[in-house]
């Protein structure tokens, strides 16, 4: 059903045919305009950022909640995550900063260490894959 309303000026087309051109006109004109503002809508959702998923979880900070050697639980925005950890050891309560993930395990580093929240985090994920470790 979406793919139709994309497609309709294409649909449209044959108004110009059937009605009267003073009539089909002012349709056809109303129908490109509709056209556009769901276009627009598409494009403006799809720039959006992501806000759910394991995505959006890169650059956040949480918590250290228990320790399992290099493996640890996170608890960040609330939800426990299994992680694991690059950098100097940590213990429980530290905070941390998500820097990638590998399936839904995230990866993290102790907050403060070349990491700051948002923005400096490096990534590593299927989708783009960019630190200094993986050139080794």
């Amino acid at each position: 059903m979406c793919h139709l309303i994309l497609a309709l000026p294409i649909v449209a087309l044959p108004v110009l045919w059937l009605l009267p051109l003073g009539v089909a006109v002012p349709v056809y004109a109303v129908t490109v305009g509709i056209s556009i503002a769901v276009y627009a809508t598409a494009i403006k959702a799809w720039r959006m950022p992501v806000r759910n998923g394991i995505e959006a979880l890169l650059g956040e900070t949480g918590k250290v909640a228990r320790l399992e050697g290099r493996k640890v639980v996170l608890s960040v925005h609330g939800e426990l995550w299994s992680a694991d950890l690059d950098g100097e050891p940590i213990a429980v309560g530290d905070q941390v900063v998500v820097v990638g993930f590998e399936g839904f395990r995230l990866k993290a580093r102790m907050y403060g260490a070349g990491v700051g929240p948002r923005g400096h985090a490096e990534t590593v994920s299927p989708y783009f894959v960019s630190t200094k470790e993986n050139h080794r």
